[in-house]
């Protein structure tokens, strides 16, 4: 499973690097959308499983379903265990862990994130998962762009939820305030999280 990751990570690297899309990676032109994190933020109420209902493209998480995120407190940080499944002639469980901590104190739902299984090329100096809007029981928006060249951005985005595949009531809401940011959420789509191992 390791190595799975560890492919994973590099064909990503390989395609920043050559900074041209696989039709996995969601690279647009120009710069960042501005998007800011709630501006409060607790994470002792963010911690636990939350299930991924929709998510952007990106060649990490290519042919992964029933994916979760289970967040738990270690002090000043975050413990991260990203889990999912790959479906071929088998059903294959992956996983990735790893830490987050606070960049900036005076905005404490802008996190970095650090993978340390299968490793991070390096530690995050700029916010990496930003919590756009969560209520903590229902939903959590999280976005994350990067400029990988002076004219182009890559970007991430997932909208979670604490129930697997049920959709936030405010979903159309949630959308409509990324798009007012200049995210297009049209690159969405929906995870599976039908007939998942041990639910």
């Amino acid at each position: 499973m390791e190595s799975f990751f560890i492919a994973k990570i590099a064909a990503l690297m390989a395609v920043l690097l050559l900074g041209s899309a696989n039709g996995q990676a969601l690279f647009k032109n120009g710069d960042c959308p501005v998007v800011e994190g709630q501006g409060t933020f607790d994470s002792s109420q963010y911690v636990g499983t939350w299930y991924e209902y929709q998510r952007f493209p990106a060649p990490y998480q290519a042919g992964v379903d029933c994916s979760t995120a289970t967040y738990t407190a270690d002090g000043a940080t975050i413990n991260v265990k990203n889990s999912g499944t790959i479906r071929t002639d088998t059903v294959t469980e992956v996983t990735a862990e790893g830490v987050a901590v606070v960049i900036d104190p005076f905005k404490p739902a802008e996190l970095g994130v650090l993978f340390t299984n299968p490793p991070s090329p390096a530690p995050p100096t700029e916010p990496n998962y930003i919590v756009v809007d969560t209520d903590y029981t229902t939903y959590s928006v999280v976005y994350a762009c990067r400029m990988v060249s002076p004219t182009t951005n890559i970007q991430n985005a997932w909208i979670l939820t604490r129930e697997a595949g049920v959709a936030p009531p405010n979903l159309a809401e949630l959308e409509s305030n990324l798009e007012a940011a200049g995210v297009d959420v049209s690159d969405f789509d929906v995870v599976n999280q039908n007939d998942c191992p041990g639910r």
